[in-house]
């Protein structure tokens, strides 16, 4: 049963915090600020403001902050990550469920902010579109659920779905965020599983168009290593798969990916 918030914190820039970190699990500061900025008259506004509201939640014990040095981040500099506390956790939704935080690999960490980072550009950049705007489902929420070719139940994982609608098009994107630490052969059964899905119709029958599948990596080397193994699969539909950098993402969403 959720709870209701203390009166000190009992404001709608909390509320929203709150309900970001219950969406992602973590984030910094920074990302937290931009996905609230339109709030605001600047992004340094924004972040002033969310420290503020983060410092309030912090004292009443509904989020926490970890101070970790996690590669990939401001030069692998320490950085303030903002995770829910078990009481924040049931404030928000409910769950009796504890939460361990600190117990987290740093790589393992470091891909859950990877897929904030990744879902914090897509919304600016459809903030920054005309008449455009983006429907992001984080996991578990974008998981599908299937039938395989012997009737078993399967389950695609994807780390984001996005919908990106303006009035011209809807774009839709399965999402998985790389950062170069899988083997490629494993990247390899995940595009399989995703043309397993695609064959059996059930993405179609509900939503009319089966979503392209993005893959966001940390460097150039990786996006062509990547798309090479891709390729060396004849079986796999080649106009299901894409693979862009992390700098990309912005172009892709308003463009589309390139050629």
């Amino acid at each position: 049963m959720r709870q209701h918030l203390p009166h000190a914190c009992d404001h709608p820039a909390a509320h929203r915090l709150l309900a970001l970190l219950a969406t992602y699990r973590f984030a910094t500061t920074t990302q937290l600020a931009r996905l609230t900025a339109e709030a605001y008259g600047s992004l340094s506004s924004a972040i002033r403001q969310t420290l503020r509201h983060l410092a309030r939640l912090q004292e009443h014990d509904l989020v926490t902050r970890l101070e970790r040095r996690v590669g990939g981040w401001q030069g692998g500099s320490t950085v303030s990550i903002w995770t829910l506390t078990t009481r924040g956790r049931r404030v928000q939704t409910g769950s009796r469920s504890r939460q361990r935080p600190r117990s987290l690999s740093t790589s393992f960490l470091a891909h859950l902010l990877a897929i904030t980072e990744t879902s914090v550009q897509i919304t600016e950049t459809a903030r920054s579109m005309t008449d455009a705007s983006a429907t992001i489902t984080t996991e578990p929420g974008c998981w599908r659920s299937y039938l395989g070719p012997a009737g078993q139940q399967l389950t695609l994982r994807p780390d984001l779905h996005a919908v990106v609608t303006s009035p011209h098009y809807d774009d839709h994107y399965f999402i998985e965020v790389d950062r170069d630490t899988e083997n490629p052969a494993r990247v390899l059964t995940a595009c399989q599983r995703y043309a397993a899905y695609y064959a059996s119709g059930a993405e179609q029958r509900v939503c009319g168009v089966f979503p392209l599948v993005l893959w966001v990596v940390p460097n150039a080397t990786r996006c062509q290593q990547l798309r090479r193994v891709i390729a060396s699969d004849q079986r796999l539909p080649a106009a299901l798969f894409a693979v862009i950098t992390n700098q990309q993402i912005g172009e892709t969403i308003r463009n589309g990916v390139a050629a």
